[in-house]
């Protein structure tokens, strides 16, 4: 028997269903034509300022209180910068250190009737 033991992490992305982005009121319908949901906030113009989609921030701590996470009494998002084609501003805003929720679980039936329990790190 080995003294190791297997961890698999998975990161796992997902589309709130909010009428506007995270950080702009740019639209987001499904199916539209590419890079016509974009306003001056998404193109990085100078001067402009994100404001964040408070419905979103409904959803994710509804989700928290959902998986039994524990609440964060203050979040906060920071600039992940990097270069990448379609990010004009060069950077991207995230949560790592401070996200909306920590811990939780999630738990399905697998199979053979078993319970796999699922402990997540943060939604963010």
């Amino acid at each position: 028997m080995s003294a190791w033991e297997a961890v698999i992490g998975l990161e796992v992305h997902v589309q709130l269903s909010t009428r506007s982005k995270m950080f702009s009121n740019a639209a987001t319908a499904y199916g539209a034509e590419p890079n016509c949901q974009a306003n001056e906030i998404d193109v990085a113009l100078p001067g402009v300022l994100p404001t964040v989609n408070t419905e979103a921030i409904a959803q994710a701590l509804r989700f928290g209180l959902a998986v039994g996470g524990d609440i964060a009494a203050e979040s906060v998002f920071e600039r992940k910068n990097y270069f990448y084609p379609d990010l004009p501003k060069g950077y991207q805003l995230s949560q790592f250190a401070q996200p909306i929720v920590a811990n939780g679980k999630v738990q399905a039936r697998r199979a053979d009737d078993s319970t796999l329990t699922v402990q997540l790190t943060r939604a963010h």
